[in-house]
């Protein structure tokens, strides 16, 4: 079966879909996994951690359940510790703005705190409640950054961050210079795809009078844009310059600091997508102004995605886990 449409990944979970948050009649949903073993066990109420985990896609493709964007070994941690996982969608570029993807992932925030608990309390039987205390953000490639992004937006809720092969600065030259570059070993998609992209979408609106909003996006034509947006430099230019709210950099210059449990970042050396660089220039700038925080940067040999074939008990990824597990859990 395509690996991009296989759900058997999921199978040991049960999983419970929701809407957060409603914008011009769009539903934005999350999705709520936990093991199934839970069900198993005698029915008392069973508190559990949360691994609140973001979808990669460049902000432009994916959704919160797709599979090939689903690193297994978060499954097999959430299995191993009977935890909850807690994947929300958020609305793509270019049909919205970055800001907006920004305001949609604090609100499924605010939801996780305000809402989670009654929800799975009424779908559970009241047998199953999510740990609020013990939350650890993770993500790759776009749901790294994003993961990068609540870590300092709210570090003293969050107990670690795991980014993996993240963007960590979009206003660098790779992701705005315009120049054409390889990206895995995808032929090169027509530069004026988001031209024509963009073309539609204002057709569209013009027809219905309704703004274009696009939460989940897998299809060719999807990902095609997501694969032209990265071979030509241009994802940068939907990020504003008058705020310091995209740029964790930035934000780390202001004052803003990681949770106290520390981060883990993994990146591939010859990653073609976000490059090692990005990694190695946060690693640099903690070094500078934090240094006593607990911030390890793993880099493999290997590709955008080297870690989808990892299992999480392979000696280099257990051993690289242990200090945010343990900042997680206990």
């Amino acid at each position: 079966m395509d690996l991009e449409t296989d759900m058997s990944r999921f199978d040991d979970f049960v999983i419970l879909t929701t809407t957060y948050k409603t914008v011009h009649n769009h539903e934005l949903t999350v999705n709520l996994l936990y093991p199934k073993s839970l069900n198993e066990l005698s029915q008392q109420l069973r508190t559990r951690p949360v691994l609140l985990r973001y979808h990669g896609g460049g902000l432009v493709g994916g959704y919160s359940l797709y599979p090939g964007f689903f690193n297994p070994w978060y499954l097999e941690l959430a299995k191993e510790n009977s935890a909850i996982i807690v994947s929300p969608d958020y609305r793509l570029l270019p049909e919205s703005s970055v800001m907006e993807i920004l305001e949609d992932v604090e609100d499924n925030w605010k939801w996780i705190h305000q809402a989670l608990p009654a929800f799975l309390e009424q779908q559970t039987q009241g047998t199953i409640q999510p740990d609020l205390s013990r939350i650890m953000c993770v993500g790759d490639s776009a749901g790294g950054y994003l993961s990068l992004q609540m870590g300092l937006n709210h570090p003293s809720e969050i107990r670690a961050i795991n980014a993996v092969y993240p963007v960590v600065d979009f206003k660098s030259p790779y992701f705005c210079n315009g120049q054409e570059r390889p990206v895995f070993n995808m032929p090169t998609f027509p530069r004026d795809c988001l031209e024509r992209h963009m073309e539609e979408v204002k057709r569209q609106e013009t027809l219905t009078q309704k703004p274009v909003i696009v939460s989940s996006g897998a299809g060719n034509e999807r990902l095609e844009l997501m694969f032209s947006l990265c071979q030509y430099g241009r994802l940068g230019n939907f990020f504003p310059d008058d705020t310091l709210a995209p740029y964790p950099l930035k934000k780390l210059d202001q004052g803003a600091r990681f949770p106290s449990g520390g981060v883990l970042v993994l990146h591939g050396k010859d990653d073609t997508v976000a490059p090692v660089e990005q990694s190695y220039g946060l690693a640099s700038k903690l070094a500078e102004i934090d240094p006593e925080l607990n911030f390890k940067l793993i880099v493999r040999d290997g590709e955008h995605g080297f870690d989808h074939s990892a299992k999480l008990r392979d000696e280099w990824l257990w051993n690289a886990v242990q200090d945010i597990l343990k900042a997680w859990l206990e």
